[in-house]
This record gives C-alpha cells, sequence and structure tokens, in this order.
C-alpha cells in the first residue's frame, strides 16, 4: 500500500493505518479518531469529537445531539433533511438530488455522483449513491 501524505506533510494514511493532520491516529484496527484523540468509531458505533455518539444501532447524530440518520432518513446538524425517500438536500434546504440529477447548494445542476454530509473533521457520512462512513476518503463501515 502506498503512503499517502496530508497537505503539510504529515502522513495521512500508511499500512493500513490513517493520521490526522496534526500526527493524532485517525483510524487503525477498525477504530477511528478525532483529531482531539477521542474514539469516532468502534465495534459498529461512532462518536463525534465532544464525545457524543455519532451513529449507533442503524441512527447517527451529529455533534449538538441532533439525529443525522434514522430509518433511512438523514439530518443536516441545523435539523434539516438531508435525505429522505430518494432525495438529498443542501442544509439551507435546497435540493441536492432527485430522480438522478445533482444540484448546487444554488440550485443548479452539477456533475456529480454523490452527496455527503460531515460528521467530524476528514470523517463524511456518504448518503447517495449508497450509505457509507469514510475517514479521509477510505469506507470504513
Amino acid at each position: 500500500m502506498t503512503t499517502l501524505y496530508h497537505a503539510n506533510g504529515r502522513v495521512k494514511w500508511s499500512l493500513g493505518t490513517a493520521y490526522h493532520d496534526n500526527g493524532r491516529t485517525a483510524f487503525s484496527l477498525g477504530t477511528a479518531y478525532h483529531d482531539n484523540g477521542r474514539t469516532a468509531f468502534s465495534l459498529g458505533t461512532a462518536y463525534h469529537a465532544n464525545g457524543r455518539t455519532a451513529f449507533s444501532l442503524g441512527t447517527a447524530y451529529h455533534d449538538n445531539g441532533r439525529t443525522a440518520l434514522s430509518l433511512g432518513t438523514a439530518y443536516h446538524s441545523n435539523g434539516r433533511t438531508a435525505y429522505s425517500l430518494g432525495t438529498a438536500y443542501h442544509s439551507n434546504g435546497r435540493t441536492a438530488y432527485s430522480l438522478g440529477t445533482f444540484y448546487d447548494e444554488n440550485g443548479r445542476v452539477v456533475n456529480n455522483k454523490s452527496f455527503s454530509i460531515g460528521l467530524g473533521k476528514g470523517i463524511q457520512m456518504q448518503v447517495i449513491p449508497t450509505i457509507k462512513i469514510t475517514v479521509y476518503g477510505r469506507k470504513i463501515n
């Protein structure tokens, strides 16, 4: 496996372990960590940098405690719907994806292939085309 680096020259991925740009471990042996050292994902449960649960038993949460994903519906940290019944929305409420077409935050058609929302530094939850959690671009669930 090739070693990848952050813009600041620190290692990003090496030998199956990911690191934050501050040098702290981001992912190792099935567990993901925030840049402050707190656990981000372990044994099927994800956590935010402030220690609050981010994902457990099929439900995801934002760091402010609001639901991020439940029963197939995803939400932005401001409480607005991010994904429901095949349609994705930006945090401003505008449609991000519908009927095979992606839109930017201003409603213009764009050539995207996926839609994701952030769950913390370096951690993304993709909701289109499939739901997956990534740490610095690599799938961990």
